[in-house]
């Protein structure tokens, strides 16, 4: 998987070569930055959400808010991301996450990273991070995404830089206060920084996504890309002449009928309710 000058089919992306197109020349590697985002885009599955199962497994979280997480879960996959509904989310793992114990959040969420993460991270991001390697380009992670929960991704995926949003702590517990939300022109602003500090050229530097709250990010810099995008993107991505990748082939690591055994079970039905709850309330919608 590489990025290409033009829009490529979606029955052939995931499958380029630098052979097969034109790849943009290798001059001021070390100026260069690829930015990508992370729900959809690196993984098949949202970062906040996928820890649920660990997080009640641990009493971090009771069952109802499992069932919460679970149907937000299923919206989220199948809904266009939009600000509403992103502030309604953020909002709703607000609640559930306040009052928490930040090391205990920490160390769960390393500890579940090769169980609820890595299964889902698409083999052609995991390629394409490795062609920006070999090019020497630094690497950034920006996610609206809480840092406390996807800080143990960036680290696996050895990435330079992660930018995510950051929550307010006392006393060893989250308050529920948000210090910075980073969606939108946040991110913008963040990269911004970050290119300031680095030395990075953004009109020579790569970004990826699947949703059109980041076009901003996405005309910062010179090479966008849109990632299994959704339908505002999309239309957006092809009246501009963006290249447009479909990544459809998670990496599982091991069966995930290991991972779905004894409790597991149990909160597997619960998300099968809960996805199929959410998906008839978006065709209500949708119909409406």
């Amino acid at each position: 998987m590489t990025p290409s000058n033009g829009n490529i089919d979606e029955q052939s992306a995931g499958k380029t070569t630098c052979s097969e197109v034109s790849c943009p020349n290798d001059r001021n590697t070390h100026r260069v930055l690829a930015i990508f985002d992370l729900d959809k885009t690196i993984i098949d599955t949202s970062a906040s959400m996928a820890y649920r199962r660990p997080m009640a497994e641990r009493g971090l979280i009771s069952t109802s808010e499992v069932l919460r997480m679970m149907a937000l879960l299923g919206n989220y996959m199948l809904s266009t991301h939009t600000e509403e509904n992103m502030n309604a989310t953020k909002d709703a793992l607000l609640n559930i996450i306040k009052g928490r114990d930040e090391v205990a959040m920490r160390t769960m969420a390393q500890d579940a990273l090769t169980e609820v993460i890595t299964p889902y991270i698409y083999a052609e991001a995991r390629e394409l991070l490795d062609w920006h390697r070999e090019r020497q380009h630094a690497i950034a992670i920006v996610t609206a995404s809480a840092s406390v929960m996807v800080e143990p991704i960036a680290t696996e995926l050895q990435v330079d830089h992660l930018i995510a949003t950051e929550l307010g702590v006392a006393e060893g517990k989250f308050t529920g206060e948000v210090l910075h939300f980073n969606k939108g022109t946040a991110k913008v602003e963040r990269i911004r920084e970050l290119a300031d500090a680095h030395g990075y050229d953004l009109k020579e530097s790569f970004a990826y996504s699947d949703s059109a709250t980041d076009l901003p990010m996405l005309e910062l810099v010179g090479n966008p890309v849109a990632v299994n995008p959704d339908r505002p993107l999309r239309k957006a991505a092809m009246s501009r002449g963006w290249p447009i990748h479909k990544f459809d082939k998670p990496e599982p690591l091991f069966a995930q009928g290991a991972v779905l055994a004894g409790a597991g079970a149990t909160l597997a039905v619960l998300g099968a309710v809960a996805t199929g709850l959410a998906f008839w309330m978006k065709s209500r919608d949708e119909s409406t």
